[in-house]
């Protein structure tokens, strides 16, 4: 039976050896390689009145990276700018040339959460006399875009594994510390904390030190996107973020054009914020349905391998594909594929679990199919004729798994006190290399038992302590929840009415 030392043992075990815990231990941003380079670059472009063409892309973390970039340009003040986002169905992902082509004025480009691939765009830019700073995040292959590139996992750094919008921070600060600039990028952190719960980053190090101030941030927030979600969610956490704030950003670019949600970041007031925020809802609720109905589809008609689950089909919605690829890691619990024909190619998206790399597990399939992204999600194109092999030869790449365990042990009733919440909230934020701490539960009485939600569709449970106290268990969507004490799983949260700790179930 654990106590309460025996907890925050094994939650201080997680970032044992972990030498960045503060905003004051953060490496300087010239400790990423080219940021200073990167800074001459952008103070000869202000010098001399050139314009700057900022390149980002339809994801989250691409939209909050842009607006980064915006705001930061903005707030120089630097009129000579200009900024686009791809658009998923007509541009495809990142920088290209035909992108370019669109605006022959820009002197520099720089791009921001894209880029690391881009080999044609670096050539047109090289060709044309036009400087291309590469800021992104994302797997190199193994041919490297002739640019200044100004990514973590090109030349390493404190944390290889941060996102497209922190990188895109990291060089404003080091643009700020170059021009010796009077102007304070702490807000900026808001737009950097979503970025990180977006992209799924894990919560160590340098991640969870911005995303701490980021949540602390929001509650007093700078900006007037910010002041909306605050007063409709009330309190911006790590799991409103992920479970509403980052699939409404991502609402845009999948199902439309990823501009809805930068002009939702970039509102200038709270009446502003509204109109974008509902057209973003508007565009969430129809990626829910669509999604919905694809997954029925694709159901009838999986390939089940040792190695991988594929699902392929013609005309599927493109901006939910990689929705759908996550669904069916949760579910089969291995590598998930899942892909359109579109112009004579299969494309789509990749998701795997924890241990597998997929950069690396399609290393050896690169003749035979197109590929990008980070380990655990890849976008990727397949001829038809191709897709037989690519079945076949698939093979996952394991590492040492970097997930942390969450199951930290059977906890006793008369621990569940002001002083477990407490304790827990001081290992917070939970996420992704930081998973809230589960336990199990010695056996109590059941009270009650009971179906909650406007759709009934939650149970609660009333359980009674040893000292006949009622303890509240929560199953989120869950109908027919039965109670085996031995098996159940749960994490301890607070009751927002009466603030007494209470128990969620992990099913």
């Amino acid at each position: 039976m654990l106590t309460l030392q025996e907890i925050r043992t094994k939650l201080s075990e997680r970032f044992r050896g972990e030498k960045i815990s503060s905003l004051s231990s953060l490496p300087h941003p010239f400790e990423l390689k080219n940021v200073q380079e990167g800074a001459k670059l952008v103070q000869e472009a202000i010098q001399n009145n050139k314009k700057i063409l900022i390149v980002g892309d339809y994801d989250a973390d691409g939209i909050l990276a842009t607006a980064i970039m915006i705001y930061f340009f903005q707030a120089i003040p630097y009129p000579h700018f200009d900024f686009v986002i791809p658009n998923r169905f007509h541009d495809g992902y990142g920088i290209s040339v035909l992108l370019l082509e669109r605006f022959p004025q820009a002197e520099l480009i720089i791009t921001v959460d894209n880029g690391i691939t881009a080999l044609q765009a670096a050539e047109f830019c090289k060709e044309n006399d036009k400087t291309l700073i590469i800021t992104d995040h994302h797997t190199p292959k193994d041919s490297l875009p002739q640019a200044l590139i100004i990514n973590p996992k090109v030349s390493g750094f404190a944390q290889e594994d941060i996102c497209g919008a922190l990188v895109a921070w990291y060089f404003c600060a080091g643009i700020k510390a170059h021009l010796d600039l009077k102007l304070d990028l702490t807000p900026f952190l808001e737009l950097a904390g979503i970025a990180i719960i977006s992209d799924l980053m894990p919560l160590q190090e340098i991640n969870r030190v911005i995303l701490k101030k980021a949540l602390k941030l929001f509650t007093k927030p700078h900006f007037p996107f910010s002041s909306l979600l605050l007063k409709k969610h009330k309190k911006i956490d790590e799991e409103c973020i992920g479970f509403y704030i980052a699939p409404l950003l991502n609402a845009s670019g999948r199902m439309a054009q990823a501009d809805i949600a930068l002009n939702f970041l970039l509102s200038q007031t709270l009446e502003e914020a509204k109109q974008h925020y509902q057209e973003l809802h508007s565009l969430n609720l129809q990626r829910k349905s669509i999604q919905e109905s694809l997954l029925k589809e694709m159901e009838q008609s999986l390939i089940i391998t040792q190695s991988c689950v594929i699902a392929y089909g013609q005309d599927w919605h493109e901006g939910v594909l990689g929705i759908l690829a996550g669904k069916l890691v949760q579910l089969h619990k291995k590598s998930a594929f899942v892909l359109t024909l579109k112009n004579g190619l299969y494309q789509g998206s990749g998701r795997s679990i924890d241990e597998i790399n997929l950069i690396k597990s399609l290393q050896s399939l690169q003749h035979i199919c197109e590929f990008g992204g980070h380990r655990g999600a890849v976008g990727l194109k397949i001829y038809p004729n191709n897709l037989e092999t690519f079945i076949q030869d698939f093979t996952p790449y394991i590492e040492e798994s970097h997930q942390v365990d969450s199951i930290l042990g059977k906890l006793h009733p008369s621990l569940l006190t002001h002083e477990l919440l407490n304790l827990l909230e001081s290992f917070a934020p939970y996420g992704e290399g930081n998973p809230k701490p589960i336990f199990t539960l010695t056996p109590m009485p059941i009270l009650s038992q009971k179906l909650i939600g406007k759709d009934k569709n939650h149970t609660l449970l009333t359980l009674q302590s040893p000292t006949h106290r009622s303890i509240k268990a929560l199953a989120f969507f869950c109908t027919d929840l039965e109670v085996d004490f031995d098996s159940l799983r749960v994490y301890v949260t607070q009751d927002s009415f009466n603030y007494t700790p209470m128990l969620v179930v992990q099913r």
